[in-house]
């Protein structure tokens, strides 16, 4: 028995300690009260065809951060037809306590103020934790990964996603869907309606626009520590060979110019001239 719980039991009696101590311990269901005052909705997701994070985050108005940080037990970022995640309606995650925690080291692991923890999770007087409560932190990134995870997060923030597309083709080897030769196909195709903007992936420097055979009208933007964005059939090129870009600018429209067979982005990501896959760094 700890000296505090001695002093305790000595001076206000064992009973009147534990009764202390118990109105003081929160509650998953004081928890979800505070959830529903501040109009926070947890339910459930499956995975339909042609679905992948990215779009099921877009239809909850939250990002993929959101998706990783209230399904811990993801392991990979590869949606499967038929599966259930998790989803709520506001950005931020989910965090499983311990008891050695409080609200103060929670806020500090996840730089999120005490006050929107204690208001979203109407936590009040009440300070002390038992295991496995589900906090939700408003606005918080995940922070507890696992190994496979962690790793697909070291690039993450060097590049955006030019826009919110579905991926409908990889990087790898693929027969050419019009050529109907087999090569690899060094980039990435996100679908995309005729005349969707595109962005700068990362600030930079314009350093070629044109048209070509199969790329139709594209964007080459040089990058810092040697990386490359390429950006293809275009239906309108918004900037000129020399410009210096921010990330998120718009420079161009979506299309379907060159050999294609509908409207879509071809978007390349090259460090020293290689290319990369572009899902490691944008997923």
């Amino acid at each position: 028995m700890s000296i505090i719980l001695v002093l305790g039991v000595g001076l206000i009696g064992m009973q009147t300690y534990r009764m202390l101590v118990q109105t003081r311990t929160v509650t998953q269901s004081q928890i979800e009260k505070g959830w529903k005052a501040g109009d926070l909705e947890v339910s459930e997701h499956t995975i339909r065809q042609k679905e992948n994070f990215w779009k099921v985050a877009k239809k909850y108005g939250v990002d993929i951060d959101t998706v990783v940080g209230v399904n811990p037990g993801l392991g990979k970022l590869s949606a499967a037809l038929g599966q259930t995640i998790r989803m709520v309606n506001k950005k931020g995650v989910m965090h499983r306590t311990t008891e050695k925690e409080n609200v103060q080291t929670i806020a500090a692991l996840y730089k999120v103020s005490t006050d929107k923890i204690n208001a979203l999770n109407n936590l009040g007087q009440k300070s002390i934790f038992v295991s496995d409560l589900e906090l939700f932190i408003p606005g918080a990134k995940p922070m507890k990964l696992s190994e496979e995870m962690l790793a697909q997060y070291s690039l993450r923030g060097i590049f955006n996603s030019p826009l919110p597309g579905r991926i409908t083709s990889g990087m790898g080897i693929r027969k050419h869907p019009v050529g109907g030769f087999r090569g690899k196909h060094t980039g990435v195709d996100l679908a995309a309606k005729e005349g969707t903007s595109i962005t700068a992936a990362a600030s930079g420097t314009v350093v070629q626009t044109g048209e070509g055979d199969y790329i139709g009208k594209f964007v080459i933007i040089s990058h810092k520590d040697s990386y490359m964005t390429i950006y293809g059939h275009c239906s309108q090129i918004l900037t000129t060979a020399g410009k210096i870009v921010k990330k998120g600018q718009i420079i161009a429209k979506s299309g379907q110019t060159g050999r294609v067979t509908g409207p879509h982005l071809h978007f390349e990501i090259r460090k020293n001239g290689i290319p990369q896959d572009p899902l490691k760094y944008l997923w």
